[in-house]
């Protein structure tokens, strides 16, 4: 084969520690069996840019230890080293974000997950540091790799990245017995620590075992940042007489300091493995190292060395080594008898057989744009993503709706039917908490295995075509007062349409909240188009009859009850089949739904007051122009708030899914705000650049100057309101409440400042930016802090054998 490896650092790195070692033992063996070797890693002061060390083995050195990463992706994706047949990937707490961009097979070696390394030398700022380059890129980009790692310690820090275990293999680190020996024995007790100086190595707590037992030295060989820190630290202690600061040592030097060695000292906060071990081990030399990572799998606790579980302890352990000599000679004895079975060889071999499957399944595997596009779509990502671009596509068409009534009606008429959606998007409140409702009771259903989820759908759509009968039996005497309300006395008939508008809407969303929980996400997605295109085609036969306002607004109404229609034939089939050959538990009355809806229709309301309120005070308070004009920019920032909601169509269901299994939903709830984020930030730049021409070209109005300049405003606080309705609906999931007061104070406060600021378009702009932005940060917090689902009332037993329960 032809192997690639991409690394930070290769073996002749001054820096290259355990992981250079590693990769030379495996790589001299790969050339020596017959394989061809090329490296990309990053320079260093005095390593050239292309070195060939033997005809299969090339080493390119790209970049420094920050910039080797943008620098060999660039390299290699140009075409640096063509035509690998496989990649080794070395992640050293930073990848190359190779699922990006190589499409070949490859394999992803990881040591260990450096999440605490990063906090241990960067403090609070590591921790964000580590999500960037470590925790985020393994958890969204690397889930479908196949892991190669050296412990089963590791192992598990990788699962908890979300990578399942069955695509990880543990392989051992070797080491090169035949360097390595037994030898003299310093006379002096002599401890020794081998290894990089770095603050995460905790090295002062082998300062500690050092003033512990005042007849012994301590070697420390290596070299790092934290030299300076460790100098100081010796110093103040008076130690400077029996601690040795080597720097970096040679082969022979460093076989020699592991031969007289007493004891081989580890403190590290985290590591896989620990090469130094079973180097000390070959020598017969025991360790004594703090229980962490995998070093209680390369030191066998009583056996061949000690472990501790604190500073304390690893004072004590070391003790008992250097004052009790039939102990020490056990354990060294033991220790390189083990060293033995771990060879480079074994190691090498075990890499290529992977290498070698992976190469394989690969060739299997569909390749192409298609193949990965099956990959994305199969995921949490592709799918709420699928969602979000079908409201984005509806979005489109419901663009084309505001431009074409914008033109027809004019700046006067569209204000007018701007605040007669906005009233209907208010009155949409009920419909978006029972669509809430009943997906989160039918997703639970079926994740607990009910014989027939979803048994009560036919009932609630029953009782609901007779409210819409109601409504329209009070809308139509009550027009007037109704049109006084929205602020639309000139059009009282379609302020008579508002009420039944919002009855079709709770039908529509009762019945895509069941086809949610029955994860036919495809035909939620299907509806939200349809309804927006046949909006559209209403509107214009409408106003072409001429209904003016009244009948652009009409236009809605009948687009519901078209998508009503078209979804009860899925779902009819859908419940049926449920229901085949089980008699369904009593489900609660439409009523008793609602009561359950409570939490949701509050905090779902107030959303959407937030969207909108802005909305009517410009209408009360300024003239129709101004009001025209706002409007326009209003809905052209409200956008991203559709594509939030298309994607709360998957995060809701499959949180409450998810939560009734027992597992962790907040993934869910990171990939939907990472997909606003990347929804949102792009149309605020192009709002702060194009703002007024596009409002000027799509619009039409002459006067949008005011209206332009606060566009990009108005989309970053829009951006910020749909990451504070995604988190809503994961609280909503794992039926939560408490996160009501933040939305409640939001409110209170966004409509009095709106009352008492001048009637500026960029102030008023300003004003929503500012209330959205402390709603969004304590939120999304409030979210992330809820990691379990509060248990749900009468959840039944699950139906043991449920062909269903298996399916979904």
């Amino acid at each position: 084969m032809h192997i690639l490896v991409l690394t930070d650092r290769d073996w002749t790195h001054p820096q290259g520690g355990g992981t250079g070692t590693h990769l030379y033992g495996q790589v001299s063996r790969w050339v020596a069996w017959g394989h061809r070797v090329s490296v990309i890693a990053c320079g260093y002061p005095g390593g050239a840019p292309h070195e060939r060390l033997d005809e299969r083995l090339e080493i390119y050195r790209v970049g420094g230890r920050s910039t080797v990463f943008p620098r060999a992706i660039w390299r290699q994706w140009r075409g640096l080293v063509p035509d690998p047949d496989v990649t080794v990937e070395l992640v050293n707490g930073v990848t190359f974000l190779t699922p990006l961009w190589m499409h070949g097979p490859r394999v992803t070696l990881v040591h260990h997950v450096h999440r605490d390394h990063y906090e241990q030398e960067m403090g609070r700022k590591g921790r964000i540091a580590a999500f960037a380059l470590e925790t985020a890129p393994l958890k969204w980009l690397y889930r479908r790799s196949r892991f190669m790692t050296i412990s089963k310690a590791s192992a598990r820090d990788i699962v908890a990245h979300g990578i399942p275990r069955e695509q990880i293999e543990v392989n051992y680190i070797g080491v090169e017995v035949g360097q390595f020996a037994p030898g003299e024995r310093a006379e002096q007790p002599t401890l020794l620590y081998l290894g990089r100086l770095k603050r995460y190595k905790q090295i002062e707590y082998l300062l500690d075992v050092i003033d512990a037992i005042p007849e012994a030295v301590l070697d420390i060989a290596g070299d790092g940042d934290h030299r300076e820190t460790l100098e100081r630290e010796i110093a103040e202690r008076g130690l400077s007489e029996r601690v040795r600061l080597l720097g970096h040592v040679d082969e022979e030097t460093k076989l020699r300091l592991l031969q007289s060695a007493w004891v081989n000292l580890t403190a590290s906060s985290a590591e896989g493995w620990c090469l130094t071990v079973m180097e000390a081990a070959a020598c017969g030399t025991p360790s004594v190292a703090l229980a962490v990572g995998g070093l209680p799998e390369s030191i066998q606790d009583g056996v061949t060395g000690l472990l501790a579980r604190d500073r304390d302890e690893l004072v004590s352990q070391t003790q008992r080594v250097v004052h009790d000599p039939e102990l020490r000679e056990r354990l060294g004895a033991a220790a390189l008898e083990r060293a033995r079975d771990f060879t480079w060889d074994r190691t090498a071999r075990q890499t290529l057989d992977l290498l070698d499957e992976e190469r394989s399944a690969a060739a299997e595997r569909p390749s192409g744009l298609k193949a990965r596009a099956r990959e994305l779509a199969g995921s949490d990502t592709g799918r709420a993503a699928g969602l979000g671009s079908a409201v984005m596509a509806s979005n489109v068409i419901a663009l084309v709706f505001t431009v074409v009534f914008g033109r027809l009606l004019h700046a006067g008429g569209y204000g007018s039917l701007a605040a007669l959606i906005a009233a209907f998007i208010i009155l949409q409140v009920p419909g978006n908490a029972l669509q809430a409702t009943v997906a989160r009771e039918v997703s639970a259903e079926v994740a607990d295995g009910e014989r027939a989820p979803g048994a009560g759908v036919r009932g609630w759509v029953a009782r609901l075509l007779l409210v819409l009968v109601a409504a329209i039996a009070i809308s139509i005497p009550l027009r007037h007062v109704i049109a006084s309300i929205i602020g639309v006395g000139n059009d009282p008939w379609a302020a008579a349409a508002a009420l039944p508008a919002a009855c079709l809407w709770l039908i529509l969303s009762v019945e895509r909240g069941a086809l949610q929980g029955f994860q036919r996400y495809k035909m939620v997605g299907g509806s939200v188009m349809g309804e927006a295109a046949t909006r559209l085609l209403w509107g214009i036969v409408l106003f072409a009859v001429g209904l003016g306002v009244t009948g652009a607004f009409l236009a809605t109404a009948f687009s519901l009850a078209s998508m009503a229609v078209f979804l009860s034939l899925p779902l009819s089939r859908e419940v049926r089949h449920a229901a085949i050959g089980h008699t369904p538990r009593p489900e609660p009355g439409l009523r008793e739904l609602l009561g359950r809806a409570g939490a949701p229709v509050m905090a779902l309301a107030l959303i959407a007051f937030l969207q909108n309120v802005d909305l009517i005070v410009v209408k009360h308070r300024a003239p129709s122009q101004v009001a025209g004009s706002y409007a326009a920019a209003s809905v052209a920032a409200k956008m991203v708030i559709w594509v939030a909601v298309g994607l709360g169509f998957y995060l809701l269901p499959e949180a409450s899914r998810r939560t009734a299994l027992g597992r962790d939903a907040r993934p869910i709830l990171g990939r939907t705000l990472w997909l606003v984020g990347l929804a949102g930030v792009p149309m605020v730049l192009f709002y702060a650049v194009a703002g007024q021409p596009l409002l000027k070209a799509v619009f039409g109005y002459k006067n949008l100057h005011h209206a332009g300049q606060a566009l990009p405003w108005l989309g970053l606080a829009m951006t910020l309101l749909a990451c504070a309705y995604l988190s809503v609906q994961y609280l909503l999931a794992l039926h939560r409440s408490h996160f009501i007061w933040a939305l409640a104070i939001a409110s209170c406060v966004e409509v009095v400042l709106l009352l008492s600021v001048s009637i500026q378009l960029v102030t008023i702009a300003l004003v929503v930016l500012a209330v959205q932005a402390a709603l969004a940060v304590t939120v999304v917090l409030l979210g992330y802090r809820s990691k379990v689902g509060v248990p749900r009332l009468s959840v039944p037993e699950p139906a043991a054998g449920s062909s269903r329960a298996a399916g979904r």
